[in-house]
């Protein structure tokens, strides 16, 4: 009798554990996050210790593989900047990554510089061009107001390049990095760079990389009933890297949160197949451009009319507003039943439909017809976002949102 008391205790302990486990999904986010991931880009190889590690717990969790070792490689190009980034104003020594960045289009540079300080009655491109001929001033640095921001990473005929004002530390991103202009162009917070300041002063060295050598890692569970039929769950397991050989941007919220979920739901299907099979696939080179994603899709490991549906998750590290459906208008159906489930379960705050957006990896997939959403967390309790301070998220409503999303599942 103790005996068979015991193996139910052990039965829906072990139920309970293989539901969700926010300590494993803490655990994987915080290991994606240290400083020996370099951030998960593209210098010092970041994104192949990333991919190692999902690899490594696919085969844990005992996922079949679509290759050999999960890997689908494909390679695209990217500049980088693995050395030392100096900047300094009228020399001061600003940090990188915290008072400025660097935009990922520009080439190397150093040399001190003058500054030019546009004044704000400077309205137009227009106009900007007006100035600058007539200032006689065509050697130095652009000092422009947020007014001028559609400008940045682009090419300037006058002088060295531009620095764009910002109103707090400045976001970096790396979409642009695929090319290698000729101006230099520098986020600086404002309070940083004071309208007295007369010279800037720059070092730093840049690496273009030619078919740089990525990969996207996918493994699945077959389904119980219907094995050539896909759920799909996908997330992009890359970052921004390091800017520099110091400031590292960590990605907890983007995206090792939705990285960290695919491998907690990888190993929940293993225990509780569906009658469909579940794929799980995480795409490197979506900060560069939704590369990862792009190749998948135009070299799917299985028919894409094989997908019964797709859901990305990206940026699932909060929830106390609850999420926010991308493609739900789209999917009105598919999204009434989640609204449907959530009310039975009083899962979350909300469950709101947003329309089209190109916005992350389901895109790629939603335009080759594929019935594809994108969900992300909403909440004011972490706002860090593309930030060497991004290493932290609360997972506010993880235990629940995981519920949603497996409840979605066992009704398709």
């Amino acid at each position: 009798m103790k005996r068979i008391i015991f193996l139910l205790f052990s039965l829906v302990f072990l139920t309970f554990v293989q539901a969700q486990d926010l300590q494993y999904v803490k655990a994987i986010n915080h290991k994606l996050c240290s400083k020996s991931y370099h951030g998960r880009g593209y210098v010092k190889h970041g994104d192949a210790l990333a991919a190692k590690l999902v690899a490594k717990e696919f085969k844990k969790a005992g996922l079949k593989g679509f290759t050999e070792n999960y890997y689908q490689p494909y390679d695209f190009d990217i500049n980088t900047f693995p050395g030392k980034i100096i900047v300094k104003a009228d020399g001061v020594r600003l940090i990188a990554g915290k008072d400025f960045v660097v935009s990922l289009s520009s080439p190397g540079l150093s040399g001190e510089f003058p500054l030019i300080w546009v004044p704000d009655s400077i309205a137009t491109p227009e106009q900007l061009v007006a100035f600058v001929e007539t200032s006689g001033k065509k050697d130095g640095f652009l000092v422009l107001t947020q007014k001028f921001k559609k400008l940045y990473g682009t090419e300037i005929p006058w002088g060295r390049g531009a620095i764009l004002l910002e109103d707090k530390q400045p976001w970096w991103h790396v979409s642009n990095g695929r090319h290698v202009g000729h101006s230099v162009w520098l986020k600086i917070n404002k309070h940083k760079l004071p309208k007295t300041t007369q010279s800037i002063q720059i070092d730093f060295d840049n690496r273009f990389i030619e078919h740089y050598q990525t990969q996207n890692v996918a493994g699945y569970v077959e389904g119980m009933a219907v094995k050539d039929t896909f759920l799909v769950f996908t997330a992009h397991y890359d970052h921004l890297g390091m800017m520099g050989n110091k400031a590292f941007f960590p990605g907890s919220s983007d995206n090792a949160s939705g990285t960290s979920m695919i491998l907690d739901l990888a190993r929940y299907f293993t225990s509780h197949p569906p009658k469909y099979s579940v794929a799980f696939i995480l795409f490197s080179g979506e900060e560069v451009g939704l590369m990862g994603s792009s190749y998948l899709a135009d070299h799917p490991l299985f028919p894409l009319n094989k997908i019964k549906l797709l859901i990305n998750l990206d940026m699932i590290g909060t929830g106390s507003e609850g999420i926010t459906v991308v493609n739900g208008k789209v999917f009105n159906n598919l999204f009434q039943k989640m609204v449907a489930i959530n009310d039975e379960h009083h899962y979350l705050p909300e469950v709101k439909a947003r329309g089209e957006a190109c916005n992350s990896d389901h895109c790629p997939f939603y335009k080759k017809g594929v019935k594809a959403i994108f969900i992300y967390t909403r909440g004011k309790e972490y706002l860090e976002y593309h930030s060497v301070t991004d290493s932290h998220v609360p997972y506010t409503k993880y235990k629940n949102f995981f519920g949603l999303i497996t409840d979605l599942t066992e009704s398709l």
